[in-house]
């Protein structure tokens, strides 16, 4: 097992992954079917319980085994990775935006994907000391909004993201805002939904037959080779992404 060498971005059959502690027993058993074990995150108490425990809200994932992880976290995941380079963020988090965002960066191929004004300054560091192509969007919520399909293409409900994204070369899918559950909140997103467990299969936390866009979110997909994996039954469900860190 080696730790991916670029984030959300596998190459070979994901081992591991890290998902919100609440994520479904479903869910779960249908990644340990192939072989998938789940780091579950933790609750962070000074964030809004719909996403206190989303692992895109704690913790990103810059190369190989290094990490920058929320100071709130950081025990936990010291834990649960102790082969991990972990970086302790020096930014607290707190429930309101933008306090909620720090680590939510959405980084795939060359690009990193986010708010610069509201991101962690550790994280903007490491990407900026590997050249990094920043494409700053208005959306804070970036990596719940972004769902990888591979290092040129990207899904995603957010106009804001998919403009500068277009701009940048980006191949993207826009789909309709909503249809995705986040118990609390009026809906979620599809990056929230979803990861990539190989570099041809994206996991989705339900069935796309839910989603109005879901024919074309599969047909994007096959597009680019990815086959669809779907976690659970109903309807997709927003856990605050799947996050694959390590591979055979």
């Amino acid at each position: 097992m080696k730790f991916l060498e670029k984030p959300n971005m596998p190459n070979k059959r994901t081992v591991t992954v890290i998902a919100d502690y609440r994520m479904s027993s479903q869910s779960v058993k249908s990644l340990n079917i192939l072989g998938i074990s789940v780091i579950p995150t933790m609750g962070i108490s000074t964030l809004q319980t719909a996403v206190c425990g989303h692992a895109d809200m704690m913790i990103n994932h810059i190369k190989n085994n290094r990490f920058v992880v929320a100071a709130e976290a950081y025990e936990h995941f010291l834990r649960a990775m102790p082969n991990a380079e972990l970086i302790k963020g020096s930014a607290k988090l707190k429930a309101d935006y933008p306090n909620d965002v720090l680590y939510n960066c959405a980084s795939f191929g060359k690009y990193v994907v986010c708010n610069a004004a509201c991101a962690a300054s550790e994280i903007l560091s490491e990407y900026q000391r590997m050249n990094r192509e920043l494409v700053n969007v208005n959306q804070g919520y970036s990596k719940c909004s972004i769902c990888v399909v591979n290092e040129n293409a990207i899904i995603t409900a957010d106009k804001g993201i998919s403009k500068r994204c277009k701009s940048a070369g980006i191949d993207v899918l826009e789909i309709s805002v909503g249809n995705i559950e986040l118990k609390g909140m009026n809906y979620g997103f599809i990056g929230g939904a979803s990861g990539l467990i190989d570099k041809n299969i994206l996991a989705v936390n339900g069935e796309l037959k839910t989603h109005p866009d879901g024919a074309a979110i599969t047909s994007f997909c096959k597009n680019y080779g990815v086959d669809i994996y779907e976690l659970q039954k109903g309807y997709l469900t927003d856990i605050g992404s799947i996050l694959p860190i390590l591979e055979v």
